[in-house]
């Protein structure tokens, strides 16, 4: 008998560091990350020790627009990025290529091959300029619609064709519309989304609170998120920008802008973060008229860990990339190491 029971209790010991041991593989796996959304990578020693003291391991780093060109008539890359330092060891480079709704609309279904082979060789020839390691995933970023829908898809289709992207992983931004009108929009043909858990409201509202996230609106759109037929990244927002206005018509996004950057001796505060301007006058490389507004829209580190609380209760996949917009020097002043730290452990 006492043999027996030296047996079974050697069988539960067995099975309990069996079932601990099945647990702890599956122990979620975030990767901690940064977009980079500047036009020349350079890394500011506040930046450098955000890395390092975050563990960041990878970098989604935008390396050109493609916009429709009125006057050529046809797509032309813009604003591409310059590296004038390497990226720091230990890493990942992801790039990003944001493709505006305009060259979809405009562009006829003959020309979206061409287009797919200038963007793939653009990637391909600032990896090689700059002595980057090859890619292990390209980002695709475009706020596609259910009229630009087939147009998209089929560039993203033509894209992965591409000699050099043979072994390649695509993700593509999801935004929320696209989450809770998948059925009208469509899932593009990628291997993963990132959901941009941002930019909610009607920016050119000028009366809207905040069009950057707003708690209430982002309660409407998420109960659908678990339903996506896509494994999804999670981008949280860190950032402010101004949106300046004429007659109530949104002129311009200045970005990064916070209320103090705004002087009380050049602008008059109204209620809804709205400033006007007191005299003509330059600012921000735009030219302001007496009575132009200014509108602050602003996160701020706790709103940037309520999104990701509300966020995680619907992303139930174990292995993600938790994606911070973004890494800039003016943006680090409003955010501490410790705030960083907070909303990457809300996943983790």
């Amino acid at each position: 008998m006492q043999e027996i029971f030296q047996i079974l209790r050697y069988l539960f010991f067995a099975i309990s560091i069996f079932f601990f041991t099945s647990c702890k593989n599956k122990e979620k796996e975030i990767t901690r990350s940064f977009y980079y959304w500047q036009s020349s990578f350079i890394l500011s020693e506040a930046e450098e020790r955000t890395l390092s003291d975050l563990h960041i391991k990878k970098l989604y780093i935008k390396f050109f627009d493609v916009k429709w060109e009125t006057n050529a008539d046809q797509p032309i890359p813009v604003a591409s990025v310059a590296f004038k330092e390497k990226i720091p060891d230990g890493i990942e480079l992801i790039p990003v290529i944001f493709i505006t709704n305009e060259t979809l609309q405009k562009i006829n279904d003959e020309e979206i091959k061409t287009l797919a082979f200038k963007i793939s060789k653009k990637i391909g020839d600032i990896l090689q300029e700059n002595n980057l390691s090859a890619v292990k995933e390209i980002q695709l970023d475009c706020d596609w619609n259910e009229k630009t829908e087939k147009k998209y898809f089929l560039l993203v289709d033509e894209m992965k064709k591409f000699p050099l992207w043979e072994k390649t992983t695509w993700s593509a931004t999801i935004r929320l519309h696209q989450i809770k009108y998948a059925d009208r929009t469509g899932v593009p043909p990628v291997d993963k989304g990132m959901l941009m858990f941002y930019n909610m409201g009607n920016i050119a509202d000028v009366s809207s609170q905040n069009s950057i996230y707003d708690q209430e609106t982002a309660k409407q759109y998420v109960a659908k998120i678990d339903a996506y037929p896509l494994p999804l990244d999670a981008a949280i927002a860190c950032f402010s920008w101004g949106l300046l206005f004429y007659e109530n018509k949104l002129q311009r996004i200045i970005y990064p802008l916070y209320e103090n950057n705004l002087s009380d001796s050049l602008f008059t505060a109204l209620p809804g973060n709205v400033f006007t301007a007191k005299k003509s006058f330059y600012f921000e490389g735009s030219f302001l008229a007496e009575g132009n507004t200014i509108k602050i829209e602003s996160m701020t580190q706790e709103l940037s860990l309520q999104s990701a609380e509300i966020l995680r209760q619907y992303l139930k996949n174990d292995s993600m990339s938790v994606i911070l917009y973004h890494l800039d020097s003016t943006i680090l002043n409003y955010y501490t190491n410790e705030s960083f730290e907070n909303i990457y452990s809300i996943f983790e």
